[in-house]
């Protein structure tokens, strides 16, 4: 073993301090700013996962939990049943991430709500927990995710490892072991556990396993507070150790152990930096450019357009995949395609990335065909900050727009009615029209929910004297 390495991580008991801080934060320490931010993404991770919950890699999950069987301690949305808390959480975290439009965060470098809200919603219907409940373990699961992203998110993400699936899956069991009331022991060893099951590997972006990673970071979420909750044990410092989560995921590279305990709190991660929306349903390292070329699109009819040229911040084509897509999850990391329907759509919605979309969009295609992409200016902190300038030349005359920050970036935020008419087109998928306002008079109101199984109810289709506690 190489000692060097393993002296690169500090003496920092990072396991025992989260579990500390998770166990010990009042309820009242978790101000109204970052209990608005978690209802916001609560509201925003619920509209994503019910317009990802008939995708296929939902369905099939979905259903694999259906033969699986056992208790019905959790609503399956969209898919007419109730599982264990584990299996509802595995099938709703894959149907948060199937579309690719769940939203982003700075310092976790991935997707934190899509591990996140399934397992607290499945955990918490289970328990019947009230609303206060639910978003308190959000706000803190969040913490720990993003916390640890300071720590190792940058070699981490190098190395090829999801930060969606490892982090949060460290997260997720931060969250449920909250929502268990487990001492700091418990939640010393759900973070243990979970630090055992985290895993996600960037090769299979764009591919049906990708969204798994979300759901699985979910079920073991909830897996691993649940065994330490009945007294399961891990090693009290399987983040931290020489042979830990923190070396293993990192190369032993790059650490900065002291970043995990550093601040908690202060700010919460959930209001600073905050969140990023997703505005488009594509990897968010686009969204610069399909804003720029939006604004460009005002200028110019893309049937004259002789070339078009994207220069995108170093790092930016990292999780991209520069082959021409053969399908609609291949085309939500396509640059050039996403560029080239904003330049001829004027829009990019869930629409444009459906097979069938694809197949038939000849346009768009022999367009995105003749898209220069290339890397170049200041190396920024990728992949959530960059820069973006789309420039589109007409008859012998160039047009360009350059973006930094994009619509749904916490320094360029949605509204909550902007969130709430995303959330009805994406609910409106599945939903009635009245069962899609009733959700969001519900989580407008979420902190004043005594038992979100009323939630559950009304986004899940299943009538409230049918749950059971």
């Amino acid at each position: 073993m190489n000692q060097g390495r393993c002296a690169t991580i500090p003496p920092v008991n990072v396991t025992q301090r989260l579990a500390e801080f998770v166990a010990g934060t009042s309820s009242e320490a978790i101000g109204p700013e970052a209990r608005a931010q978690a209802k916001r993404a609560v509201l925003d991770t619920i509209g994503v996962m019910l317009a990802g919950c008939r995708e296929p890699a939902a369905a099939l999950v979905a259903e694999h939990a259906r033969e699986q069987g056992g208790r019905e301690e959790a609503t399956v949305v969209g898919a007419g049943f109730r599982a264990t808390a584990e299996q509802a959480a595995l099938v709703n975290g894959t149907a948060a991430h199937a579309l690719d439009y769940d939203d982003v965060t700075l310092n976790m470098r991935g997707h934190p709500s899509a591990p996140l809200v399934p397992a607290i919603l499945a955990l918490g219907e289970k328990l019947g927990a009230s609303g206060r409940d639910v978003l308190d373990s959000y706000v803190l699961g969040f913490e720990a995710e993003c916390k640890l992203g300071r720590a190792i998110g940058e070699p981490h993400y190098a190395l090829g490892w999801h930060a969606t699936s490892t982090l949060g899956t460290l997260g997720a069991a931060a969250a449920c072991a909250r929502l268990l009331r487990l001492d700091t022991e418990g939640t010393r060893n759900a973070l243990g556990i979970a630090a055992s099951l985290a895993s996600g590997l960037q090769q299979n972006f764009g591919t049906m396993t990708k969204p798994l990673h979300a759901g699985w970071a979910a079920h073991n979420g909830v897996l691993a507070a649940g065994l330490a909750g009945g007294g399961f044990e891990a090693n009290a410092e399987a983040i931290e150790g020489p042979s830990g989560f923190l070396r293993a995921m990192s190369g032993g590279v790059g650490i900065d152990a002291t970043a995990a305990v550093r601040g908690l709190g202060e700010p919460w991660e959930v209001v600073e930096p905050g969140i990023g929306v997703k505005v488009y349903p594509c990897c968010y390292a686009i969204a610069r450019s399909i804003d720029a070329a939006l604004q460009v699109r005002s200028a110019v009819r893309s049937q004259d357009v002789s070339a078009v040229e994207v220069v995108v911040s170093p790092g930016t084509l990292i999780p991209l995949r520069r082959e021409v897509p053969a399908g609609g999850l291949e085309a939500k990391f396509n640059l050039e395609y996403c560029v080239a329907t904003a330049l001829i759509d004027g829009r990019v919605g869930l629409e444009a990335f459906r097979d069938e979309t694809l197949a038939r969009r000849e346009d768009v295609r022999a367009l995105a065909a003749r898209i220069a992409v290339r890397e170049a200016g200041e190396q920024l902190n990728f992949p959530i900050e960059g820069r973006a300038e789309v420039r589109v030349t007409v008859n012998g005359i160039a047009h360009s727009a350059e973006v930094a920050v994009p619509h749904g970036d916490p320094k360029n935020p949605l509204t909550w009615d902007d969130l709430a008419g995303k959330f009805r087109d994406c609910a409106g998928t599945v939903l009635p029209a009245d069962r899609v306002e009733a959700a969001i008079g519900l989580l407008s109101r979420l902190d004043e929910l005594r038992d979100t199984r009323a939630l559950l109810a009304a986004i899940g289709g299943i009538a409230e004297a049918d749950l059971t506690a």
